[in-house]
């Protein structure tokens, strides 16, 4: 499953990248990709599922996306996440997600979108394979929004925030800094913020 949501990221770009410039992208249509530092509050760990209250669990990491815009107001949106860093007890999460976007606003030069996202969670408690930790891949639909300002006619400047919903997840209880136990029975909402820059390879 991993392996196949990577295939599925990668092949796509390159697809698109395989046709001629004005078959791949047509008139108003524009390919770009870039990277992200990503950090995300995991809701693992934390009774406060703010991205902004346990920065002392906060997982960090790189981002890579593409982003497909098939008119000028919509598109398709694809990224790959690895939160590996700064993790309690070695905890990690990776995300394969995939899914649609919509311009919303443009002031200015300013353009923001909300995008709709669906794909897999990858996750390795803290202090894997101890009791009551756990490793595995759960189904993930992430709603969010993007935010992107031209620095250059091809390079903008990209921030992102996603809200992920992880329906089933069912991992063993935790304990915050504070000594509070916290339950995790009721699915993971994983949520932060990424900053980076997007390039357009083809398109307007």
């Amino acid at each position: 499953m991993k392996r196949f949501g990577v295939l599925a990221l990668l092949l796509l770009p390159l697809a698109l990248l395989a046709q001629s410039p004005s078959a791949a992208v047509g008139g108003n249509s524009s390919l770009w990709a870039g990277g992200e530092f990503t950090t995300f509050n995991p809701d693992f760990g934390c009774n406060n599922a703010s991205p902004f209250q346990c920065w002392n669990l906060q997982l960090m990491g790189p981002t890579a996306f593409f982003d497909f815009n098939v008119r000028p107001k919509w598109g398709v949106d694809g990224e790959a996440r690895w939160l590996k860093w700064n993790g309690q007890g070695n905890m990690t999460i990776s995300n394969y997600l995939l899914g649609g976007r919509y311009r919303i606003v443009r002031f200015h030069r300013l353009s923001g979108w909300a995008k709709l996202l669906l794909g897999g969670g990858w996750i390795q408690t803290p202090n894997y394979p101890q009791a009551d930790s756990l490793k595995g891949s759960f189904f993930a639909y992430v709603p969010g929004g993007t935010l992107e300002y031209p620095l250059w006619h091809r390079l903008a400047l990209r921030g992102d925030y996603e809200y992920q919903i992880w329906p089933s997840f069912y991992g063993g209880p935790s304990v915050t800094s504070t000594g509070t136990v916290v339950q995790h029975n009721n699915g993971l909402t994983p949520n932060g913020f990424s900053v980076g820059v997007t390039y357009r390879i083809l398109g307007q």
